[in-house]
């Protein structure tokens, strides 16, 4: 009787272990382009700079537009980058977009991206890995660049600087 407990057990935990792979590649599948957003770059680690130090990891602060695709209104977001590699590839002043992905059914509430977000690091190595949202797993941000040029399997990502962490808060959105 304690064996077959035993293996009822085992055959319920691999069917859960199988069931929460199939619940994160039906969600990768079931995104589907809801808008774009656009960021700022403004502030950088100026201790660092101001030291000589060229640092690998870098904090950068956001001031984002996010335009719905279903012509929704626009909402403001600030928030934080922060990056790995060379500084030179995210100076000030540079913008930058992504697609926002998300849920097939709409969920057009305020705030919807206000989280935060964590590279893929599973993702194909000649893309920047999307940003996965950490709190709505369903919302994904993916950079244009990657979006309209597919790269070869052969070839190296062509940003020597990676996003790693985007934190969004809700700044302004029409009333």
């Amino acid at each position: 009787m304690r064996v077959h407990l035993r293996q009822y057990r085992l055959a319920g935990l691999t069917a859960l272990i199988l069931a929460h792979g199939m619940v994160s590649a039906s969600a990768q599948q079931a995104r589907m382009d809801i808008g774009l957003l656009s960021c700022g770059l403004t502030k950088s680690d100026e201790a660092q700079k101001e030291a000589g130090v060229a640092p690998l990891r870098q904090t950068r602060e956001l001031l984002c537009a996010f335009r719905p695709a279903n012509g929704g209104p626009e909402e403001i977001y600030t928030g934080t980058l922060q990056s790995v590699g060379l500084e030179k590839e995210l100076s000030e002043k540079r913008t930058m977009i992504w697609i926002v992905k998300g849920p097939r059914e709409p969920m057009g509430f305020p705030g919807l991206l206000q989280q935060v977000y964590a590279a893929d690091l599973a993702a194909n190595p000649s893309h920047s890995p999307p940003l996965i949202g950490e709190t709505n797993v369903w919302v994904a941000l993916q950079t244009l660049a990657d979006e309209q040029a597919p790269a070869a399997a052969d070839k190296k990502p062509m940003s020597v600087a990676m996003v790693v962490l985007i934190t969004l808060t809700l700044k302004s959105t029409p009333a």
